[in-house]
């Protein structure tokens, strides 16, 4: 009997009919939305994982015409090392010999205590400037011969320049500590030793380029340590050499720099 009357109600009542009709309609869209979601779920989730797969690594940087060298952790050197010996005379040792200059008069070493300006002769490539230490316009030669060491710092040949195309960098620079009076060498990095931080070191070439560069680091290798010219993995970098310690020389004191 009930059965009856909701059967006459529907057939009387049109709107009835619409409202079911539509009703259903949207019970099988959304059934039909749901199915497809769940196919595409795992789909999804596969793409997520290969992006984070894809991004989540460090971004390495290298050259395609040689492979950066990724530095060691620096030990602490070995005694029984002089200037001059076996190591020293390696065809691959780091440059400057201190045994053959004078030790400096007492004036001398008050002398590199006030900015010491320099004028550079045609054969540098660029000038060094560090005023934390009073040196000012020093010539840069691209050589690290005994004669170019005499007239300023040597640029060592194969190492990077300023503006080198390279994804990273390390401009070698060797100077002497001690080096021979009246020449333009003579003294230049005798307070290199002072630089442990934070003081900014300045390089301009010929045309007026300037590269800024902010230490970072200092400390101490044997001479026969070459690693130490390469260069590092995404890192721009000027790199300062001379001997220490005063009067042995038997070690070769390093001071980093990274671009600014």
């Amino acid at each position: 009997m009930v059965l009856r009357r909701i059967r006459r109600r529907f057939a009387d009542d049109p709107l009835l009919k619409v409202g079911i009709v539509a009703m259903t309609l949207a019970l099988a869209f959304a059934g039909v939305v749901a199915f497809f979601d769940f196919l595409d779920e795992p789909q999804q989730a596969v793409a997520a994982k290969s992006s984070e797969e894809s991004t989540g690594g460090p971004l390495v940087r290298s050259d395609p015409d040689m492979d950066p060298r990724v530095e060691r952790t620096i030990s602490s050197p070995e005694p029984g090392h002089r200037s001059g010996e076996t190591a020293d005379q390696s065809p691959n040792a780091l440059p400057l010999n201190e045994d053959d200059f004078p030790l400096p008069t007492e004036d001398q070493i008050q002398a590199t205590n006030h900015p010491r300006h320099y004028h550079l002769p045609p054969g540098a490539i660029m000038s060094l400037t560090i005023r934390t230490i009073g040196l000012r316009n020093v010539p840069v030669l691209e050589s690290d011969t005994p004669g170019a060491l005499e007239e300023g710092v040597a640029h060592l040949s194969d190492t990077s320049l300023p503006w080198t195309d390279t994804p990273e960098r390390n401009v070698y620079l060797a100077g002497h500590r001690l080096g021979w009076p009246g020449t333009g060498s003579h003294l230049v990095f005798y307070r290199l030793n002072q630089l442990d931080g934070g003081e900014r070191v300045t390089l301009r070439d010929r045309q007026g380029g300037r590269y800024d560069y902010r230490v970072i680091e200092s400390f101490t290798v044997r001479p026969e340590e070459n690693w130490v010219t390469g260069r590092v993995r995404g890192r721009d970098l000027l790199t300062l050499q001379t001997c220490t310690p005063i009067p042995t020389f038997q070690k070769r004191l390093i001071v980093r720099a990274e671009r600014v």
